[in-house]
């Protein structure tokens, strides 16, 4: 009795996990889609999809690719009043279901981010089939001009710009990456948003839509990193360029690896900080504030053209010094660009809510004008680990031989 019990629960749940299968789709009915681009604006929304091919990825004998003349991804728009319908509009002209698992970039036309992108927004918040954490780009143009391009040597565009941009934030930290989800956290505190913008560099940007630009050697185009769009709420309100953006990743305290460089006159140095931690704090003054910065910055020292030896405290000092000089004018640099744009990109306002909440009643409405007035005091102490093997720089040993 007790082993025909077994049996028909085990049938029991058999049947059960059969049934799950009937309403399933087929792998070969679904449209992968790895990266999408929206343009317009409320009432008439383009939505554009990378779709991949994945013929095309295959790779035969030999080495050799069987889609060596066939381009991963397939790129069509669809038009409607509400994304929602530029979706649904797909399956009128694409055999197959839009699947967006995959999906880990969107690309937003600069036009359409001016104009507002809380549909956009609204859409990730509602819909289970959105990612909230897909990387968010701005294109200095059409969203759909971009999706079209490919991006040597990867095969898959969408992917190319997710490595481009999770390589700079470990690398260079100067346009750090941003999911959906960290982007609507910050446009609905205090503060604003910094989000990529990339840009199409070259003189001849259509032959990046033929997949001839991978016989190339060295392509006359390309996709770049250009900026940092500047969002407040849910619109864009202006623009950083690298040096002011490099600052404000320092302020933002995202400063994984990158290079700084000093110059003065014949003296050269180049310094790699990998490791770096900042700190921000507004402070009081009566009815004022002002920022203290206080970073703490490791490094190596990758070259150096003075004429001094370095086997001594005194110069490990100096070049120290160096390099804290030239990460406070970059910090200053960013400060001074969010000051005359009254764009809080930092989280000032969120600090000053938080440590003085019955003051930031009083200070709310007139935010900007006293972020504008805001001083600023930097600290900086830098530690450099490593200056190298050599004593002397390689310029003083050629003079020596």
């Amino acid at each position: 009795m007790v082993r025909q019990l077994r049996v028909s629960y085990v049938l029991f749940i058999a049947g059960l996990l059969l049934t799950g299968c009937v309403d399933r789709t087929e792998l070969n009915e679904l449209a992968i889609t790895t990266a999408t681009g929206i343009d317009g604006h409320k009432g008439d929304w383009i939505n554009t999809y990378q779709i991949i091919i994945p013929s095309a990825m295959t790779t035969g004998s030999g080495g050799s690719s069987t889609g060596a003349s066939q381009s991963a991804v397939h790129t069509f728009s669809t038009q409607g009043k509400t994304l929602r319908e530029t979706v649904m509009k797909s399956s009128l002209e694409y055999p197959r279901k839009l699947y967006f698992a995959q999906n880990n970039i969107l690309v937003i036309g600069k036009k359409a981010a001016e104009q507002g992108i809380e549909e956009i927004i609204d859409i990730y918040l509602r819909n289970l089939d959105s990612r909230e954490t897909v990387k968010v780009f701005i294109a200095n143009g059409e969203a759909r001009d971009f999706l079209r391009k490919l991006v040597p040597p990867e095969k898959i565009p969408g992917q190319a710009l997710e490595k481009i941009i999770e390589r700079d934030s470990k690398l260079g930290s100067i346009y750090p990456a941003i999911s959906m989800y960290e982007f609507i956290s910050k446009i609905s505190s205090d503060s604003a948003a910094g989000v990529p913008e990339i840009s199409l560099v070259g003189s001849e940007p259509e032959k990046l839509d033929s997949v001839d630009v991978f016989k190339e050697t060295s392509a006359k185009n390309k996709l770049k990193l250009s900026g940092l769009s500047i969002f407040q709420k849910d619109k864009r309100v202006g623009f950083l360029n690298e040096k002011e953006s490099m600052g404000v990743s320092w302020l933002n305290n995202q400063i994984k690896n990158t290079t700084v460089n000093y110059v003065d006159g014949n003296v050269m140095s180049a310094f790699l900080i990998r490791k770096a931690k900042v700190k921000v704090t507004p402070i009081k003054n009566l009815n004022h504030y002002y920022l203290n910065v206080d970073v703490k910055a490791t490094g190596d020292l990758l070259s150096a053209s003075s004429q001094r030896e370095m086997k001594d405290m005194q110069s490990i000092h100096q070049l120290q010094m160096q390099a804290a000089e030239i990460i406070k004018l970059q910090i200053q640099e960013g400060w001074k660009a969010l000051q005359q744009k009254n764009i809080d990109l930092i989280g000032v306002g969120n600090k000053i809510h938080h440590k003085y909440p019955k003051d930031w009643k009083k200070i709310k409405e007139t935010w900007p004008r006293e972020l504008a007035n805001m001083d600023i005091k930097i600290g900086v102490k830098m530690r450099l680990a490593r200056p190298g093997l050599f004593e002397k720089s390689f310029n003083e040993l050629l003079k020596n031989e």
